[in-house]
């Protein structure tokens, strides 16, 4: 779900865009903010700690935003170990859906266009929550995984990483058409609805 079928409506294109390029660099200030906690000092180091788009956003991944629905951010610098490196790179998937949660509850008290960009950028977040949890490199699942793994496990991930980008596509692309993005997705959603319905809304 690529942003180009919303050029027929600017102001939507433009603000879910906008949101979506926000949620790239809620993902990475929520993992540079954990792995700070922690004591590595790389983030801060190299500035991943302030919301300032030129530290955190790459622009080819900004053009695949708007044409694919998927974009991505630069990388948080961290060489956190264990369990602390699993946590801070699941950070990036919980980044995305918070923005997810706070842009579908904007969406419902909003009139046109707000609503409307509003409620395409949740979707985007979800999207991007549930892709970055597959275990796949460069994503946050795979940095988790290899984090918390055994030997074995890091080998698998090392041998799909040396596809590069055409390997990370292809993958892309297979999880999409076969329905398991979308039913991620859709359970990602279940539980933000659940949320909004224990809000009374």
């Amino acid at each position: 779900m690529g942003l180009l079928p919303y050029l027929n409506d600017p102001p939507v294109f433009l603000l879910a865009f906008l949101l979506g390029a926000l949620g790239l660099i809620l993902h990475n200030l929520f993992q540079a903010w954990l792995a700070d906690r922690y004591g590595e000092v790389a983030p801060r180091r190299y500035g991943f700690l302030r919301l300032d788009p030129r530290v955190h956003l790459e622009p080819l991944g900004l053009v695949l935003l708007a044409l694919l629905g998927f974009g991505w951010p630069r990388f948080v610098p961290s060489r956190l170990p264990g369990r602390k490196g699993a946590m801070v790179a699941l950070m990036g998937p919980l980044g995305f859906l918070v923005a997810a949660f706070v842009y579908g509850l904007l969406a419902r008290f909003l009139p046109y266009p707000f609503g409307e960009g509003l409620a395409l950028g949740q979707r985007l977040m979800l999207l991007h929550a549930a892709i970055y949890l597959f275990p796949v490199p460069p994503l946050d699942g795979a940095r988790a995984l290899y984090a918390v793994g055994g030997l074995e496990a890091r080998r698998f991930l090392d041998q799909l990483a040396s596809y590069g980008p055409v390997g990370f596509l292809v993958i892309f692309l297979l999880l999409s058409y076969t329905g398991v993005t979308d039913a991620v997705v859709q359970g990602l959603s279940g539980l933000l609805a659940t949320l909004y319905r224990a809000l009374g809304l």
